[in-house]
């Protein structure tokens, strides 16, 4: 029941307060009265309405006071939902951590294991080097016939001013080790090729020079390297089957190597004889004779040639 119904039901159901409303309205006369009684009620009526209708704005208000808590709830729930997705990536990410760090923890090691082949690396470079600056003292009487070896014993110096720049960057670089190591062993091996063709090369002259001599006295024998066995390997011997030259070429030789050489010929024609028919000559081809080596040779018997010319005699 509305206020406006209660009101009207109360003016026509109690007199006392019908009569308590004349009264506070000032009516004297009943008809008066009634006017104004009929008149305040329409204003009532008005006011209710009013108060009706703003009750029902309320009402809507209050729908959509519900309507938003309703999305409130929604949204609250969906940032539940992407703090649980969110929970699980962070979960994930700390499986991640983990196994950077268990990632990281191998490439320390890996790191230690590098620092070690590095020092062995710098451990065999120091040994080249000590055979290079060996090569060096015979680099000079070479030159004219070694124009080839010496752009590339050049190169190998600039090759080795970079080893050296690039080990002072793995100091500093750690993340560019792997590739200052492919750098060294790629330089290292340009060492030892470096040191295979100045080799080779001595064989190749001690061989051309020992034929030519050989012919001048005569003597028709073309020599060249032989491999008698996993031990025994010379890098001169020829035979015509009456004379037989053997022995070796070195960048430089001094008397105890002069006595290893005769040693190990000695041993060959043991084990060997039918590879050493007739005479049987030792020869060593040197760059430089060092203090001693020509007496060592001359006690011994051994034809010693250094740079083309020869410091004992043939004794043919």
């Amino acid at each position: 029941m509305s206020f406006r119904d209660e009101f009207l039901r109360l003016l026509r159901e109690d007199e006392e307060f019908r009569l308590a409303v004349m009264g506070l309205l000032g009516i004297v006369d009943i008809q008066s009265s009634l006017r104004q009684l009929v008149s305040a009620v329409n204003d009532l009526t008005r006011t209710v309405q009013r108060l009706v209708e703003g009750q029902e704005r309320l009402w809507d208000g209050q729908n959509k006071l519900w309507e938003e808590n309703r999305k409130m709830w929604e949204a609250i729930k969906a940032l539940q939902e992407g703090q649980n997705a969110l929970r699980a990536d962070v979960n994930k990410l700390w499986e991640e951590n983990k196994k950077i760090n268990e990632n990281i923890e191998k490439l320390w090691q890996e790191n230690n294991r590098l620092w070690q082949e590095v020092k062995a690396l710098r451990e065999g470079q120091e040994k080249l080097w000590e055979e290079v600056r060996s090569l060096r003292e015979g680099q000079e009487k070479l030159r004219e016939n070694q124009e080839a070896l010496r752009i590339d014993v050049n190169k190998l110096w600039e090759e080795n001013r970079r080893i050296n720049e690039n080990i002072e960057k793995l100091w500093q670089e750690n993340n560019k080790l792997w590739r200052e190591v492919r750098l060294l062993r790629r330089d290292v091996g340009a060492i030892r090729r470096t040191l295979d063709n100045l080799t080779a090369s001595i064989e190749e002259e001690a061989n051309d020079v020992i034929t030519h001599l050989l012919r001048g006295r005569g003597v028709d024998i073309r020599t060249d390297r032989i491999v008698l066995d996993s031990r025994f390997e010379f890098d001169v011997y020829g035979t015509n089957g009456q004379l037989t030259i053997v022995g070796e070429a070195k960048t430089r030789v001094g008397p105890r190597l002069i006595a290893r050489i005769d040693e190990r010929v000695s041993e060959a024609l043991r084990l060997f004889p039918d590879k050493f028919p007739g005479r049987v000559i030792k020869v060593i081809y040197c760059i430089r004779a060092m203090p001693g080596a020509v007496e060592e040779a001359e006690r011994r018997g051994i034809w010693l040639i250094e740079s083309m010319r020869e410091r004992t005699s043939l004794g043919l």
